[in-house]
């Protein structure tokens, strides 16, 4: 895939801005793959009565398992105030319970509804079987090219303190 996609941004003859560079096929196509996944997030967010902070709460919830609020504040990059008027959101619309913590009787979890992750994953679920079936186009060599390049592709997109990370 040698082709590119010529840029279509011309800035006005007197605009210091430099005209955006053109970009192979590949590189375009994983601009489309964010955007897609951005509306498929809105989709869950609508499904799940969700804001995008309510929504990166759940996945993570889902992902994990129950967290104490002080986890999920970092995982969440927020802070606690914020993240406590999240949770209680999502405990609102019946997505988390509280539940005392099982070895800090000080503390609690927040753990996943059942019925809040079955909701999630009955939207997830048909998508991740079309991706695998996409995939299964594909021979297993094939599968390990694919593979390597987006391993390469999420290493650049690093935050920047891990910059200094080897990109495998």
């Amino acid at each position: 895939m040698e082709a590119s996609i010529p840029s279509t941004a011309s800035p006005a003859p007197e605009s210091p801005v430099e005209p955006v560079p053109s970009v192979r096929v590949p590189t375009a196509l994983v601009r489309e793959l964010f955007t897609a996944g951005a509306g498929f997030e809105k989709s869950l967010q609508r499904e799940l009565a969700v804001n995008p902070t309510g929504l990166d709460a759940m996945g993570h919830l889902v992902m994990s398992g129950p967290l104490s609020p002080g986890e999920l504040s970092r995982r969440l990059d927020l802070t606690t105030a914020a993240t406590t008027a999240a949770i209680d959101r999502l405990v609102e619309l019946g997505h988390v319970t509280r539940a005392p913590h099982p070895t800090d009787r000080r503390s609690v979890l927040v753990v996943p509804t059942a019925s809040s992750i079955e909701r999630a994953m009955g939207h997830l679920g048909p998508m991740i079987a079309r991706v695998d079936r996409v995939l299964d186009e594909f021979s297993d060599a094939e599968q390990a090219v694919i593979a390597r390049y987006l391993e390469r592709v999420v290493a650049t997109y690093a935050p920047a303190s891990e910059e200094g990370s080897v990109v495998r």
